[in-house]
């Protein structure tokens, strides 16, 4: 049975770790102890959650990343998932499921007009259609700015 709980600066080597090996995968260049370093910062702020999806024995099996956002165009507050990983041993296995189904739960609780997801490109078909299947709909590319 996976269990669920949020993640805390205690976390941060597993949180570190699950996010690597995510970033490996898509092509981010960030290491882990970048990566703890940046979890660290944004632990502290009240806006942001990370969530640990834990097997029966304890162990991490994912972890899926949102933070509280304002948006005129969606109405007001929403979240927005900007990480959501799954060790390959649980893929297919209803996680990625049951941790989006968290991130909803939480949209409700802290009344968010809506949850948007930062998706990897086409290339990557089988994780937009999971998304699709789980309600979500493209609503264009995103940019980035590195100033």
């Amino acid at each position: 049975m996976i269990t669920f709980r949020i993640a805390d600066e205690d976390d941060t080597h597993v949180v570190s770790q699950l996010l690597g090996d995510l970033f490996k995968e898509v092509g981010h260049t960030l290491t882990a102890s970048e990566i703890a370093d940046i979890f660290l910062q944004i632990d502290a702020d009240d806006m942001h959650s990370t969530l640990l999806a834990l097997d029966d024995d304890g162990d991490a099996v994912g972890v899926i990343t949102i933070v509280e956002s304002l948006a005129l165009y969606a109405g007001g507050r929403i979240g927005v998932i900007n990480e959501l990983y799954v060790v390959p041993e649980y893929r297919s296995e209803g996680v990625g499921k049951l941790l989006l189904d968290a991130a909803k739960e939480l949209a409700d609780q802290r009344g968010w007009a809506r949850i948007e997801v930062t998706t990897p490109g086409e290339e990557y078909a089988k994780t937009l259609r999971f998304y699709e299947r789980e309600g979500f709909m493209a609503i264009g590319p995103r940019y980035k700015y590195l100033g």
